[in-house]
């Protein structure tokens, strides 16, 4: 990626990723000939179709107003920002970053992308020193002012940074989600129009047509291929390459399965169907036992903790503790003390309780 055409050894890792993943689910990816040199292809037609940010043209294929700034900031800035590309192509967020805007459908290449992040990690980074120093100002603290920016503004810069890198690939996760979340009934779907001797790249076809969200999506990309010259089972094969749903990736390598060696793909898909809604009946079971659970510490923590802290705390400031009573005096509930918790501890655990929540939801 540092230079104009494709860095071998970056795909290699990809390639080789991508299999001992599929071989830890059970999924047989050599025989479905995913070699180095079709990932490559699909990469160089797709993320690598315009491997850097030169001029204000490469903007015009960005989708939205927040990457196009980001986009004419760089090219502003380059002479500054392009070191700081450079150095994050060599983190190991990076490695991969190609392959997970392929598989979410992101149009950048990973040069692009690297230039965004750059940009979008200096402005926080130059904001955060710009606030915390005319905070030291008001607060009339020189060393405040002098060495606290600079330290928050280096920790901003590397903690947006990092969730930058990573929003490829958690996109790519929860495109993959979605399609398995749809993926039953259009199994279904499938199997009826493959019942009724519709063949298979028209039922593809149909399912691309039809509101099945990502689904849709990506069977659009699968028959747009198709359209472009590749074969169906070829075109197949990229769409389990690239998606990050278990399910759907089972399910193409079944159909290339009875493709090559015969089956009736009709009662396949209507298996396979069923197979996917038990999971999902399974993992939804899972996750209202686990929030029953949850219900219970949150109640503690969101009711009877405020609650306790409250009485405890109007107890130590009352008159009461001033006459002498040592059991109160040593409650180290003081109105500073229960600032900090109201204000900033407690939405700290409030916010960490609903990641909590929103992480143990049942993703396919």
């Amino acid at each position: 990626m540092k230079n104009s055409s494709i860095n071998e050894e970056e795909v290699s890792k990809i390639v080789e990723t991508m299999k001992k993943k599929y071989r830890d689910e059970g999924i047989e990816v050599e025989d479905a000939n995913t070699s180095l040199k079709e990932l490559r292809g699909i990469i160089l037609d797709n993320s690598y179709s315009k491997i850097d940010l030169n001029s204000e043209e490469d903007l015009d294929q960005f989708g939205s107003n927040l990457t196009k700034t980001l986009g004419n900031i760089y090219l502003k800035l380059k002479k500054i920002l392009n070191p700081i590309k450079n150095f994050l192509q060599n983190f190991p967020l990076s490695n991969e970053i190609g392959y997970y805007l392929y598989s979410a459908n992101l149009r950048y290449s990973p040069n692009q992308y690297l230039a965004l992040a750059s940009a979008a990690g200096f402005i926080i980074a130059l904001t955060t020193i710009i606030i915390v120093f005319f905070i030291g100002i008001l607060l009339q603290d020189l060393l405040f002012a002098a060495t606290l920016p600079i330290l928050l503004g280096f920790i901003m810069w590397v903690i947006s940074t990092i969730f930058i890198l990573t929003i490829p690939k958690n996109l790519a996760k929860n495109r993959g989600a979605k399609i398995s979340t749809e993926l039953p009934f259009a199994l279904r779907h499938m199997a009826t129009e493959l019942k009724a001797g519709i063949g298979l790249y028209k039922t593809i076809q149909a399912i691309a047509i039809n509101d099945y969200g990502v689904l849709s999506e990506e069977f659009s990309r699968t028959i747009n291929e198709i359209e472009e010259g590749a074969d169906t089972t070829t075109a197949l094969k990229h769409t389990a390459l690239r998606t990050q749903s278990m399910p759907l990736r089972k399910t193409i390598n079944h159909i290339l399965r009875a493709m090559r060696i015969g089956g009736n793909l009709s009662e396949t898909m209507n298996d396979i169907a069923e197979d996917v809604s038990s999971e999902m009946r399974n993992r939804i079971g899972i996750f209202s036992q686990q929030m029953n659970f949850f219900s219970v510490i949150f109640i503690f923590v969101g009711i009877v903790l405020p609650v306790a802290v409250m009485i405890l705390g109007s107890i130590r400031n009352s008159p009461i503790a001033t006459t002498g009573e040592d059991l109160f005096k040593n409650i180290p509930l003081t109105p500073e003390v229960m600032f900090f918790i109201y204000i900033i501890f407690m939405p700290i655990v409030f916010g960490i309780m609903i990641y909590m929540v929103y992480a143990a939801q049942p993703k396919m």
